[in-house]
């Protein structure tokens, strides 16, 4: 039965559906018109969403899957996030930067295969995607990683997948189990690139060349950039995978391991010293530490 509306007033106007394209007409499109057409998708969604939410009563209103969840879990992962993982991704990041201004040879350390090889597959990956010459398979390329590692992430963790969805509108999973390494596996591991790491070093580890190298690391490059493009666009899409376990708790997670990521790259490049890193990041956590009960008292003496 259809529930009945608070008023019987007439509902918000809707927008206007776009037509949906044929498979002759998809192969043409261009990269700017995919990306057009997603993002319109996402509005109508959330669009439709806050209109039923005004018109209809609360009671048939979709739950919240992050307020279904226990308040204490609630309040843990709010505390963990607020009190371990923000100062966390504030020392990592101060102690990088840090790292990155004391270089003591820049120039060498830009020129260096590892670096200016993985330099170059990100700047190819960037021509590519503000091109009109990219296809719409790019797009479905990523959807089509971002399922298959949830996927992984669900026998990693012992699970069974039903049934694997992918298209240029979305994609799903059916499985018998969901974690939050399940739900948020795609925002921090760059599927492709391991994919590639793992082929190309076999093939450099039975044919060491400079040519297996410089494509090694130039495809890491790339695929580390294709990744880090498509999670900044598709996190403000109104992802189900964050709002689940938190939308400030998953944030903060993703960022924190992608910086743990990165790290070791510039460590396995030797950009950076690890150990003076850790010595760094101590010196931070001190200052930071200062700064917040010097605030704290400061707010203590207005109060007061």
């Amino acid at each position: 039965m259809a529930p009945s509306p608070k008023q019987p007033g007439k509902m918000p106007p809707w927008p206007e559906p776009t037509k949906k394209e044929n498979s002759c007409t998809r192969k043409h499109s261009n990269f700017r018109s995919v990306v057009k057409r997603c993002n319109q998708n996402a509005w109508t969604k959330t669009y439709r969403v806050q209109a039923t939410a005004e018109y209809w009563d609360e009671e048939y209103a979709l739950p919240d899957p992050y307020m279904e969840l226990p308040l204490w879990t609630r309040l843990l992962r709010h505390g963990i996030a607020l009190f371990i993982l923000l100062p966390l991704t504030l020392i990592i990041s101060l102690s990088l930067c840090e790292q990155l201004t004391k270089a003591t040879d820049p120039m060498g350390i830009l020129f260096s295969i590892p670096v200016w090889y993985t330099l170059l597959g990100a700047i190819v990956w960037i021509i590519l995607g503000s091109s009109k010459l990219v296809s719409t398979s790019l797009l479905y390329t990523y959807i089509f990683g971002h399922e298959l590692t949830h996927a992984i992430a669900v026998y990693c963790s012992r699970g069974r997948v039903s049934d694997f969805n992918t298209s240029l509108d979305g994609g799903y999973i059916q499985t018998n189990k969901n974690n939050l390494f399940i739900a948020l596996s795609p925002y921090f591991i760059p599927i492709y690139g391991v994919i590639w790491a793992i082929l190309a070093g076999i093939v450099y580890y039975f044919y060491p060349s400079y040519t297996c190298e410089a494509l090694l690391y130039a495809g890491l490059g790339f695929w580390w950039a294709f990744h880090l493009f498509w999670t900044a666009w598709m996190i403000p899409k109104d992802q189900s995978d964050l709002s689940e376990n938190g939308v400030f708790f998953s944030l903060l997670l993703i960022y924190l391991i992608n910086q743990l990521l990165f790290l070791i790259f510039m460590g396995i490049f030797k950009v950076i010293d690890i150990p003076q890193f850790f010595s760094d990041c101590v010196t931070n956590t001190r200052t930071l530490w200062f700064l917040v009960k010097d605030f704290f008292f400061f707010l203590c003496g207005l109060f007061s």
